[in-house]
């Protein structure tokens, strides 16, 4: 049987070799690893020794062997399949022949396991591609092009540098895998809101990478091939133009709350006293739990009514009238139930305050009245039992945004409000597009529902119509029929009648008759003296001649 083989020029062998490794090599032809090896000593070809490629993967400088000159121009790889012997052979082979194989096989196997080994070390840490640039393969390290090298001190830069979502595309895997890396390599990431305040030109200060005795690299798969583009719609306010996105973009940076003595936006100004009158009027007691979802829907107080304390109201209005001006000076406007209209949407939000869950305390009248239902038990009266809730809640200053059920902005012990005004008047541009992608969805449903209800009506009336003329044109066939018939005794009355000759009666009243059918007839329909032009597509009822009584008009 005739073997398979490749053939490679020596210099094409040597420049693969030094290019992607002698195991490279060997995986990429399919070829036995210890043959290769053998066959490069065999034709003086030098491949890298043990060390080079984590050399040349630290940016270190490496030394490459130059091919020596030889007559031998053509090397043939060798098959990757052992040859088959035939028992007579193996019969034949002399003790001094299988000593010598066993020796020299003894010695190759030495020498290519010292190298594998070296070179299976050395291939965990070279950049995927011989042709990817030296700064590019400080970025990520994969093995075999499945799996990442992560270096602790090369990650803590990269998540400190950009954003971890950017870290994880350059590695081809999700954020969520990237945080699990850095927490089992004792990698600090940036804080909630890290990025916001760099946005707003702030320097937030930078965690330094805690020293550490455990593992400096771990190897991780990769989720998906290559490394992922920028994705712009992910990027913020990627709707816009690039005019109006930079315009935003810079007015989420210069945002700021205005001191104590600036005076309000008159919008603000004007609605304070409706919330003052709601909360003047609101039932709900003391110590009550005050949240949106306390509230029926139908009863649902107005914004910021009953949600915030009036020790915190001045500083709300503060944070509205900072959001409002910076929407007003992008062109957008302010309504009067402080709600935003933003690219011609209308965009709601909502502003609450964090209640603390605490113990309640009994109050006086509460012991009062609990001591009456106890004595009432004692002396087997009825009374009711008073209703003492177990805890209260109080307003701890903390603020919520809520834009829909979309976004929200919760203020922390270390980080304010104030802080993410720049996010959430971004956050309220996004919701414009989402309300108007909402909005013409929904205009583009409504017109698709009238389209078809325009079709229906139509197809109805067409319907209609199409049995209207059916049923006046069975009705003319019926007149038709008649006027046929009535032609046929006719016909028959003058040949009986012309046999014995007609007399004047009789051929009046074949003219009589004729013209009778020539009034039922709808092709001919001639129009009688008294009974007028025959209406040939009524049905029999309409068209049933009728005799009147003394006055026929």
């Amino acid at each position: 049987m005739t073997e398979q083989t490749t053939k490679l020029s020596r210099e094409q062998l040597y420049n693969e070799i030094w290019e992607i490794s002698v195991s490279g090599v060997a995986k990429k032809y399919n070829v036995p690893y210890a043959k290769l090896l053998k066959l490069c000593k065999e034709t003086n070809i030098p491949y890298p020794p043990s060390g080079y490629w984590t050399q040349l993967n630290f940016g270190k400088t490496v030394t490459k062997t130059p091919l020596p000159e030889s007559s031998i121009t053509e090397v043939t790889l060798p098959d990757n399949s052992a040859p088959k012997r035939s028992k007579r052979t193996a019969v034949f082979t002399t003790v001094t022949e299988v000593s010598k194989e066993v020796k020299v096989e003894e010695n190759l196997n030495s020498e290519v396991n010292t190298t594998e080994e070296s070179e299976a070390t050395d291939n965990q840490l070279v950049t995927e591609g011989s042709g990817t640039p030296r700064d590019k393969q400080h970025i990520y390290r994969t093995v075999d092009g499945k799996h990442n090298i992560y270096n602790r001190e090369k990650l803590y830069e990269q998540v400190w540098a950009n954003p971890v979502v950017d870290v994880a595309a350059q590695y081809g895997v999700s954020d969520v895998a990237i945080h699990k890396i850095c927490k089992s390599l004792n990698v600090p990431v940036p804080p909630r809101g890290y990025w916001s305040k760099i946005r707003a030109g702030a320097k937030p200060k930078k965690t330094p990478l805690p020293k550490t005795k455990g593992v400096t690299e771990i190897v991780g798969a990769r989720t998906f091939e290559g490394e992922k583009e920028t994705n712009t719609a992910s990027q913020p306010l990627a709707f816009l133009s690039e005019a109006e996105r930079e315009k935003v973009l810079l007015a989420a940076q210069q945002i700021k709350v205005s001191p104590e003595n600036v005076k309000l936006h008159k919008k603000i100004t004007a609605y304070k006293s409706v919330v003052k009158e709601w909360n003047k009027n609101n039932m709900r007691p003391e110590g009550a739990q005050k949240g949106f979802n306390n509230y029926y829907y139908s009863k649902r107080p107005p914004f910021l009514a009953g949600v915030i304390s009036n020790e915190t109201l001045p500083r709300v209005y503060r944070i509205l009238d900072a959001l409002f001006r910076q929407v007003e000076n992008l062109g957008g406007t302010v309504n009067d139930d402080l709600s935003l209209q933003i690219r011609g949407e209308y965009v709601h939000f909502e502003v609450s305050e964090s209640q603390d869950k605490i113990k309640h305390e009994i109050t006086r009248q509460e012991a009062k009245d609990l001591l009456l239902y106890e004595d009432a038990k004692r002396h087997n009266t009825w009374a009711s039992e008073p209703q003492i809730r177990k805890y209260d809640y109080v307003f701890n200053g903390r603020l919520r945004v809520s834009i829909r059920k979309r976004r929200h902005f919760r203020e922390t012990d270390k980080m304010s409000i104030e802080s993410r005004l720049g996010d959430i008047l971004i956050a309220l541009y996004e919701e414009s597009q989402v309300l108007r992608l909402e909005r013409e969805a929904s205009e583009e449903a409504e017109r698709k529902r009238m389209e078809e209800e325009r079709r229906e009506e139509e197809r109805r009336n067409r319907y209609n119509e199409e049995v209207e003329r059916t049923i006046a044109l069975e009705n003319a066939a019926l007149d038709y029929e008649r006027a046929s018939r009535i032609r046929a005794y006719v016909k028959a009355m003058e040949d009986s009648a012309s046999q014995d000759g007609m007399d004047e009666e009789t051929v009046n009243w074949i003219d009589w008759a004729k013209k009778k059918a020539d009034w039922l007839d709808p092709i001919v329909a001639r129009e009688d003296e008294l009974f007028g032009k025959r209406e040939h597509e009524k049905n029999e009822d309409q068209k049933a001649l009728k005799k009147f009584g003394q006055h026929w008009w």
